[in-house]
């Protein structure tokens, strides 16, 4: 046992961790440099690497470009398409099953009501698989992402830990779950193209508000995210009874349901997001200044270098780009090209499930 009390598996499983996140940032690098990178010796490196080459966690891919003379290095970069997972995403509005591979590349998908109940899910769970015509043995994981708390007991019809548990015997995968704002945000460390290395603050806009919290590069959780619990922060005094039981919540006041309840008309929410009725567009301008003071009074509390937008109302660039300007109004320090609509938008349906999986059975599992 070392002094910081971590035996030598302990530290073998970090030293791999840190390397497969190191790659996934940097996309393929050298033995030597990343034993660099990582203070780590290059002999140590190698043996290390060796391992998760042999494990199919990463692979050689050719020699780096060089100008020089003398040996060029052999690159290594992850193999995330070797492995898939089976994604349960639940959102206010539907439940969404797919087949991804790590890379988060969809396979395939089908959307369920949001009242399916547990024997639905799991029966079209076993569909998505089969029709996948993936070897089942390459799914490592079943990931699950509920609305509120993943620790809670229940998300609208079903029970968290029944689900949990039918799913594990009927689909034979081990679950992981979580709440899919901080799954998302979760898809944006991994997935996106960009490091963030201070705190970025996740603000999703849909049929419900959620918000979720990353620091140096992990998503809080507990109550340490408590505070961007922007859904649930009061800005209208005497307003609408929140399910919270405060009245005048974010939530209340300006989600989808919010804006479709002011309209008063018969539309969809694609259909009032992209009106060009001045009304509508004024309800929307309002709902975006409540929410654009929420955002940059918890953005200068966190001292936040970024807010990621992203849900089915950011779909208008037009409103992320509103979104975006009046933060800067609120507070001249934020700039507008610090606030941006996630790319991943358009791949919410899955992106946070398939992310759940890899740090899980990918990442972090050695």
């Amino acid at each position: 046992m070392n002094h910081s009390g971590l035996n030598i598996k302990e530290i073998k499983s970090r030293n791999i961790s840190s390397i497969l996140y190191l790659l996934n940032s940097n996309h393929a690098m050298s033995r030597k440099d990343i034993a660099d990178s990582l203070s780590l010796t290059p002999a140590a490196v190698t043996k290390i690497c060796a391992k998760m080459i042999d494990d199919g966690l990463i692979e050689e891919k050719g020699e780096e470009k060089s100008n020089g003379a003398g040996r060029k290095k052999i690159l290594l970069s992850l193999k995330l398409d070797s492995f898939y997972t089976l994604c349960i995403n639940a959102e206010v509005d539907k439940i969404t099953i797919s087949a991804v591979r790590f890379d988060a590349k969809l396979i395939n998908s089908i959307s369920l009501d949001v009242s399916a109940d547990v024997d639905s899910i799991i029966s079209q769970s076993k569909k998505i698989l089969k029709e996948s015509k993936i070897e089942k043995s390459k799914f490592l994981c079943t990931s699950i992402c509920v609305i509120g708390s993943a620790e809670n007991r229940s998300f609208g019809i079903w029970n968290n830990e029944e689900i949990k548990r039918t799913a594990e015997e009927e689909i034979g995968l081990p679950v992981v779950m979580e709440n899919n704002v901080k799954a998302f945000a979760l898809a944006q460390l991994i997935y996106s193209e960009k490091t963030y290395e201070k705190s970025v603050l996740f603000f999703k806009w849909g049929p419900g508000i959620g918000s979720a919290i990353a620091n140096d590069g992990k998503v809080l959780s507990g109550s340490d995210a408590d505070i961007t619990e922007i859904g649930h922060y009061i800005i209208k005094k005497d307003g609408i009874k929140c399910r919270c039981g405060r009245y005048g919540c974010l939530e209340t006041e300006a989600s989808a349901m919010a804006i479709k309840n002011s309209v008063g008309q018969d539309m969809t929410l694609n259909e009032i997001i992209n009106s060009s009725d001045k009304n509508i567009i004024n309800i929307i301008d309002e709902k975006i200044d409540l929410i654009a003071m929420a955002l940059t009074n918890t953005a200068t509390i966190l001292n936040a270098e970024k807010i990621i937008l992203f849900g089915s109302v950011f779909t208008n660039t037009q409103i992320s780009k509103k979104t975006a300007k009046q933060c800067s109004r609120y507070n001249r320090n934020l700039k507008e090209d610090a606030v941006e609509c996630s790319k991943l938008n358009d791949k919410i349906s899955y992106i946070g499930p398939a992310a759940l999986a890899a740090k899980h059975f990918f990442f972090e599992k050695h």
